[in-house]
Parts: structure tokens; sequence; C-alpha cells
């Protein structure tokens, strides 16, 4: 009878997991380049690199105390740090800089350490990056932003993706 619990539970979360996942598909309604379109800055897909590749001078802040940088993207419009808490593993960061404005958006979450991707909210607002390990030398990774309100969202190829995950890959 435990047995038929446990994969009862598990097909159930199966379940819940692919329509959130289906649901989240569903609120993107403007990508501004497909998955795989050369974007017009680099010329080829988001490029990815280790985080301990990244120029030091490309850092516009800085972690919250006790915590350390695990992701820096780069899309047109905006700047992201992804920092991971060293005290509780389970705790991550979101640091955005507007380009044009400067301004900034700080969000926490809570995940396990390996999960990508992690989606951080803001009242009615939904963030997250989106990378697809598959063929990640033939596709963009993507800044996407969600209203769960409204329903609609848009997604930006990030023109480079550096994080510790690329270098234990």
């Amino acid at each position: 009878m435990k047995t038929k619990n446990f994969f009862n539970i598990i097909f159930g979360t199966l379940i819940v997991a692919c329509y959130q996942s289906q649901a989240i598909a569903d609120f993107i309604v403007k990508r501004d380049y497909d998955f795989a379109t050369l974007l017009p800055q680099t010329g080829k897909v988001t490029i990815r690199k280790p985080i301990q590749d990244l120029p030091a001078q490309s850092l516009f802040e800085s972690c919250p105390p006790q915590s350390y940088l695990q992701d820096f993207a780069e899309s047109t419009h905006f700047l992201v740090m992804v920092c991971r808490d060293r005290r509780n593993e389970f705790q991550k960061y979101w640091i955005q800089k507007n380009k044009k404005t400067g301004s900034i958006l700080r969000l926490t979450a809570q995940d396990k350490p390996q999960s990508e991707p992690s989606l951080w909210k803001n009242g009615v607002y939904s963030v997250s990056l989106y990378i697809d390990g598959r063929s990640p030398e033939l596709t963009n990774a993507y800044l996407e932003s969600y209203n769960l309100k409204t329903q609609q969202g848009r997604a930006e190829a990030l023109l480079y993706h550096y994080s510790e995950f690329y270098g234990s890959r």
C-alpha cells in the first residue's frame, strides 16, 4: 500500500509540474528573437560562459552579504545577477538593472540549489531566466517576464549568460 501511495504522489506531482510549465509558456506573447535566431549585437545565439570568465567591471551591484554570484545575464534592456546565499542553500536573490533608466529591482526566492529556471515574484509580476540546456550552442536563452493578472509576458533573448553551471558541465 505504501508503494502505491508513493507512485500516486509522484504521478500527481509530475502532472502538476507539466501543467505549470505549460501554463507559464502560455503567458509569453512576445519573444524578441526566436530560439535559433542569431542576435544582431553578437552575430551568435546567446553566448554562454562559466561565471569565472565574467569581467569584474560587468557587475553593477554587490551580492547580498553571505551570498555569491551564481549567474549573470545581459539582454537588450536588462542586466541580471542571481546570487545564492551561503548560509541557506535554498535562498536565491534576483538583482536586475534596467540599462536605460538605471533602476534596480531586487527579488528573493526559495528553490533547490541546482534548479533552473527559478521564478521570482513581485506582486502580479514574475521573472525568470529560461536556459535550454539540450543544445545551448544552437539556441537562445531568455529573460522572461510575466504579468500573472493579465496572463501576458515577454521574453528577451540573452546576449550573454555567465553561470556556475557552465563550468561544471
